[in-house]
C-alpha cells in the first residue's frame, strides 16, 4: 500500500517542480525512504530558503546548498537527542541533497510534522496516570537524615523537552520520598524552565512543578547553567562527611566539544540551548565531601561521564543507560519514560507503571539478587540493562563501574548496606567482607571480622541468584577470619558473595576470569 501512495504521488507530481514544504516531505518519502518510515520520524520546514542560507543547529550553522525546501527524516525516532539524523534540502526542480546530522535545526520547533511511525501520545494527563497508580513500598533500614538527591533535566528547549523526561523524573521522586524517606529539604530538583508556568514540554503542556500532588512545588531551580549552578551550590551546602548523595539525570546529551580534547568528551543537554560539561560534572564531584556518591544517568552519550566520577578514593559508582559515543532510547516504554531508567528506577521501587508497551507491575524478576534486603546500586543497575529491550537487542550499552571495586553493593538509595548493630550496640562484624584477590583465576579467599561469637552464614551466588558453593554454615569465635574459595571448576564471570550473621548481612561481588 505505501508503494502504490508513492506511485501515485509520483505520477501526481513527477517532482518536476516542488513548490511547498509538502511536496518536499512526499518526494523524501517517496524517493529516499522509498514508501518506508519504520522507527522514523519526517519533518518539515514550513518556510522556502534561500540558496546559502545558514540554518542553525544545536551546535553549529549548515549553509543551504541551494534554494527550495527543507526535510528533517529523523531515524532513530525513539532515540533520545543527540542521534543520527539527515537533513534533506529539496530543490524547487527537485534535486535532493542529505546532509548527515547527529541534531534537528533549532526551528524543530516551527517545523511540521509530515510522517511519523511513532506511537501517537495519549492526550491523558501523564502525570496525573502514575499518581493514579502510585503505591508506596517503604523500606525497612532506611538512613533520611543523612540521604540526599540531586535531580537534573534540561529539555534543551521546549520542542525538545518531552514528557517521558517529566515521567523520570517524578517517577524517581516518588521512590526517594515514599519509599526511602527523603525529604524535601533534602532533595534539589533543576528541570526545564523551573516554575515558569509557559508551556516547555514538546507536547505544548506546562511541566507541573508538583511532583507528589500534595500541594507544594518540588522543582527548585531551571535547568539553565545558573540553575544547575544554584542547585550545585544547594547540594555542596548541605551534603557532609556523613552523608549519601545521589545524582539522577535525564534529557538530552551529546558529544558536546566536538574537536577539543579526547574522547569520550561529553555534555548533558540543559534548557534553553545550555549544556554541562563533564569536565565542570568532575570539579562539581570532587569538591564534594560525602559519605558515598551515586550517579545515574540516562541522556545519550551519558557514559563519557564515567571516567570522570570514577575516580579518587570514593566510595562512588556510576550507571548509565549508554556508553559515551552512542545514543540513548525513549525504546518500548515511549512516550511516559526512558526505558533504561524505567527499569533502573523500578528496581529501586518493586514494580514499574503503565509505559508504552509495558503494563506495568511486577517486575521481571527480582533485583535483590544477594536476598540482603535491599537493592544495591549495582543490583538496580545490572537489572536495568537485563530488562531493558534496547541493552538487549545491542542498542544501547549501559555502563557500570564503582571505586573501591565492588562498593555499589555496600549503597543503596537508603544510605549504607553496612554492618548491622546487635545488642548493647556492639556491631558484631567487627571487619568488613573483602577478597584478598579480585579479580582472580582460580581460587579466592576472603576476610572479615566477628566482634564476638556468632553463627555465620557464608555463600556465594551466581547472577541468577542461585547458591553455587556454601563456605561457612555454623559457629565462629570473635576475631578475623580467612576463608577459602576452590572456584577452578566454576565458570568464569561474576559471582555475589554474601556473608550473613543473627544481627548483620554483608555482601561483595567479585569476578573470576
Amino acid at each position: 500500500m505505501k508503494v502504490t501512495i508513492c506511485v501515485l504521488l509520483a505520477a501526481a507530481a513527477a517532482w518536476a517542480s516542488v513548490s511547498s514544504p509538502r511536496q518536499a516531505a512526499e518526494q523524501v518519502y517517496c524517493d529516499l525512504l522509498g514508501g518506508s518510515i519504520e522507527g522514523k520520524v519526517v519533518w518539515s520546514l514550513p518556510a522556502e530558503i534561500s540558496a546559502g542560507q545558514m540554518i542553525e543547529t544545536w551546535h553549529e550553522e549548515i549553509p543551504a546548498p541551494f534554494a527550495g525546501y527543507l526535510v528533517l527524516v529523523d531515524d532513530m525516532g525513539l532515540a533520545n537527542w543527540e542521534h543520527p539524523c539527515r537533513w534533506v534540502f529539496v530543490s524547487h526542480a527537485g534535486e535532493m541533497q542529505v546532509v548527515n546530522m547527529l541534531t534537528p535545526p533549532s526551528a524543530l520547533q516551527r517545523m511540521t510534522q509530515e510522517y511519523s511511525d511513532l506511537p501517537v501520545p495519549s492526550q491523558a494527563d501523564l502525570r496525573q496516570q502514575i499518581l493514579d497508580w502510585w503505591v508506596p513500598n517503604p523500606r525497612a533500614g532506611n538512613d533520611p537524615a543523612h540521604t540526599y538527591a540531586w535531580i537534573i533535566s534540561g529539555g534543551y528547549d521546549s520542542s525538545n523537552n518531552h514528557v517521558r523526561y517529566y515521567g523520570d523524573v517524578q517517577f524517581f521522586y516518588l521512590t526517594i520520598t515514599d519509599d526511602y524517606g527523603y525529604t524535601d529539604d533534602h532533595i534539589v530538583i533543576c528541570f526545564a524552565d523551573g516554575t515558569n508556568p509557559a508551556p516547555d514540554q514538546s507536547g505544548g503542556a506546562n511541566s507541573n512543578p508538583d511532583l507528589d500532588g500534595d500541594g507544594d512545588t518540588d522543582i527548585d531551580f531551571d535547568a539553565t547553567t545558573t540553575g544547575v549552578t544554584s542547585g550545585y551550590n544547594a547540594i555542596a551546602g548541605m551534603v557532609g562527611p556523613n552523608d549519601h548523595l545521589v545524582i539522577f539525570t535525564t534529557d538530552h546529551g551529546g558529544t558536546g566539544k566536538l574537536y577539543g580534547n579526547n574522547p569520550p568528551e561529553v555534555i548533558l543537554n540543559l534548557w534553553n540551548t545550555q549544556t554541562l560539561d563533564d569536565d565542570t560534572f568532575e570539579g562539581w564531584l570532587n569538591t564534594l565531601n560525602a559519605a558515598s556518591i551515586n550517579v545515574a544517568m540516562e541522556q545519550c552519550f551519558s557514559g563519557g561521564f564515567l571516567e570522570e566520577t570514577i575516580q579518587g578514593s570514593g566510595p562512588r559508582t556510576f550507571a548509565s543507560a549508554a556508553n559515551g559515543y552512542e545514543s540513548s532510547w525513549a525504546g518500548a516504554t515511549y512516550p511516559q519514560y526512558d526505558e533504561w531508567a524505567y527499569w533502573w528506577v523500578g528496581a529501586h521501587h518493586g514494580s514499574v507503571p503503565p509505559g508504552g508497551s509495558y503494563p506495568g507491575g511486577a517486575l521481571p524478576g527480582n533485583p535483590d539478587m544477594n536476598g540482603d534486603g535491599h537493592v544495591s546500586y549495582y543490583e538496580a543497575a545490572y537489572r536495568a540493562e537485563e530488562w531493558d529491550s534496547y541493552a538487549q537487542s545491542g542498542q544501547e550499552h549501559p555502563q557500570w563501574d564503582d571505586i573501591p571495586n565492588s562498593c555499589g553493593d555496600s549503597y543503596y538509595l537508603g544510605g549504607a548496606i553496612g554492618t548491622g548493630v546487635g545488642d548493647g550496640g556492639l556491631a558484631p562484624l567487627a571487619g568488613s567482607l573483602a577478597c584478598i584477590a579480585n579479580p582472580f583465576s582460580s581460587s579466592a579467599a576472603f576476610t572479615f571480622g566477628l566482634a564476638g561469637p556468632a553463627s555465620v552464614d557464608l555463600y556465594v551466588m551466581d547472577m541468577s541468584g542461585r547458591r553455587v558453593a556454601t563456605l561457612v554454615d555454623g559457629e565462629m569465635s570473635a576475631g578475623e577470619h580467612t576463608v577459602p574459595w576452590e572456584a577452578a571448576a566454576m565458570p568464569s564471570g561474576i559471582y555475589i558473595v554474601r556473608l550473613s550473621t543473627e544481627d548483620a548481612v554483608e555482601a561483595l561481588r567479585v569476578v573470576k576470569f
